[in-house]
């Protein structure tokens, strides 16, 4: 063979191999945008059938829906429609997928050893949720994977159950999930008669199968991720727990606790974030001052004056920053301090009187 048939070759067989791999790919591409096609057109009649409510049509999407990419379009579907069904429709949904074949077989699958279909199966469970669910799920916030822990997690919090709120709590305690994750699913309002529960005779009691799950994660106190879930939830009944939260020991516990203040509102509870002004934490103090200008408390503005020229450049920072919020009587103290014999507690109001004039000149545009 001389050299040039060699290079005809090796050319060739280059070509070919080139060509296959350009087939290969378009093949591949071909098949799934086949896919992607069944599943957008097998996604709106699955969406459609959900906002319909009827139930004989509901029960024949659970029963269609047998292999893997159907189970997720019925998932991605009841999301799609969730935040527009009354509960009574939510209940129908919950109902036909209870009487379908595929609540057994999803069931069944929660106890897989992949970690994927575990997690698949609970994340199709939960979709509706029915509270007969959050029992089957229990174990998995307990689950060797972080991913199937998550989906546990999100799933509980579907349910919106007392049972489901005592298994997150749980899951706070022991930090089968991180901390971040169950609180921001927490917060909210079906959760927060457990939480008040829980604060007032502690963590409730939990499966036998989770009791020996080792915690882990960063160490966080349970009583201060509470008070951030009753922060996020914005609910008033929240209100005298966080105020007797206000009392603890603990300085996290007390900043979590005047932070939720702020954010559940009314002026209840103005007199304790005032006492909290003068507490020996400076991180207190400093939260009590943003929440004080959050609820716009007036009765507040002595206090924050003198918190102007406090030791704590954060808590002068946010007592200034307070004040302004409080409208005109907060200005006129800002002005005053521009004399003040601090230079700290006049910078501060420079600063915030400053920030007042560039709002007032936008509003006047």
């Amino acid at each position: 063979m001389t050299l040039l048939t060699g290079l005809l070759a090796l050319v060739g067989a280059s070509l070919l191999l080139w060509l296959t791999l350009v087939g290969l790919a378009m093949a591949r591409k071909l098949r799934r945008d086949h896919r992607e096609s069944r599943s957008r057109e097998r996604r709106g009649r699955y969406q459609a059938v959900l906002d319909g409510g009827d139930v004989a049509a509901i029960a024949a999407i659970c029963r269609d829906a047998g292999t893997v990419e159907a189970q997720v379009d019925l998932a991605v579907s009841i999301d799609a429609v969730y935040p527009s069904l009354p509960s009574e429709a939510w209940e129908a949904i919950g109902a036909a997928m209870q009487a379908s074949p595929l609540f057994a077989s999803l069931s069944a699958k929660l106890g897989s050893r992949r970690p994927v279909t575990r997690a698949r199966a609970a994340l199709v469970l939960t979709r509706p949720g029915i509270p007969a669910v959050v029992d089957l799920i229990v174990p998995l916030l307990g689950d060797p994977d972080p991913d199937v822990r998550l989906v546990a997690c999100s799933g509980l919090a579907r349910a919106g159950t007392p049972r489901a709120a005592e298994v997150l709590i749980w899951g706070l305690a022991t930090r089968a999930v991180e901390s971040e994750r169950i609180i921001e699913r927490l917060g909210a309002l079906w959760a927060v008669p457990t939480i008040l529960l829980t604060l007032q005779t502690g963590p409730p009691t939990v499966a036998d199968q989770l009791t020996d799950i080792v915690p882990s994660g960063r160490e966080v106190e349970l009583d201060a991720s509470l008070a951030r879930a009753l922060g996020i939830a914005g609910d008033r009944r929240g209100g005298p727990a966080l105020s007797t939260l206000l009392e603890r020991e603990s300085v996290e516990v007390r900043v979590c606790a005047a932070r939720a203040l702020g954010q559940v509102g009314g002026t209840a509870w103005v007199p304790a974030l005032i006492a909290a002004l003068s507490a020996d934490a400076w991180p207190v103090r400093a939260q009590a001052a943003k929440s004080l200008g959050a609820l716009r408390a007036a009765e507040a503005l002595a206090p924050l004056e003198r918190c102007l020229s406090d030791r704590s450049w954060w808590v002068r920072a946010n007592a200034a920053r307070a004040l302004r919020e409080l409208g005109e009587p907060g200005i006129e103290a800002l002005r005053r301090a521009l004399d003040h014999d601090d230079r700290y507690a006049s910078d501060r109001a420079r600063e915030q009187l400053a920030l007042h004039a560039v709002r007032e000149d936008r509003l006047a545009v």
